[in-house]
């Protein structure tokens, strides 16, 4: 795989542990939601107190509460993460596959050109960071200490935590180089 398709790879793991955030995060909401509707609905009843039976006159409070509007409150985090879902699924309808959105961009990426991934790659950090910015949770990257870049020789390499261990990337910002995590540290211990 080219370096192009490496970033976007990582950049489409990172993506898929902000989305799983985001689903725990709505469904987190849901049942809060939930819960506050179903303490708020309440046997609504008449004032009965020093009469034979209920009012139910200009004065008796049910009749303004059946009449308000319900007013449900929204679920925002399942409004972004729909949102989030209709853009990726704009993007990979284009692919074969009956897969979920982000699988088929996985599976298409190592047979894209590097022009194709590394557009993949921006598109995928583009929403991962929409989507981290929104639950406030720090960027998926860890800078490497003091390895140097086995194409340019600076500092400055970075690696995605969020892909499995023998997937994970290093990237380095200077030239734009990848290499698999494995392969790039025996380059730096040899």
């Amino acid at each position: 795989m080219t370096p192009a398709q490496l970033r976007a790879r990582a950049a489409l793991w990172s993506l898929r542990a902000a989305l799983a955030a985001l689903e725990a995060r709505a469904l987190d909401e849901a049942q809060h939601i939930a819960a506050e509707e179903a303490t708020t609905r309440s046997l609504l009843k008449s004032p009965t107190w020093g009469r034979r039976r209920a009012l139910g006159g200009h004065a008796d409070p049910v009749a303004g509460a059946i009449d308000a509007p319900e007013l449900v409150r929204v679920n925002q985090w399942s409004k972004t993460q729909a949102d989030v879902i209709v853009e990726l699924r704009g993007v990979a309808e284009h692919l074969p596959g009956l897969a979920g959105p982000l699988d088929r961009l996985q599976a298409a990426v190592p047979h894209m050109s590097d022009r194709m991934a590394d557009g993949t790659r921006l598109f995928a950090d583009r929403i991962d960071g929409r989507v981290r910015r929104k639950l406030v949770i720090h960027a998926d990257r860890l800078l490497v200490p003091r390895a140097l870049c086995p194409t340019c020789d600076t500092t400055g390499l970075t690696m995605r935590l969020s892909p499995p261990a023998e997937e994970r990337v290093i990237e380095c910002t200077t030239c734009g180089g990848a290499w698999l995590r494995n392969e790039a540290l025996r380059s730096v211990a040899a």
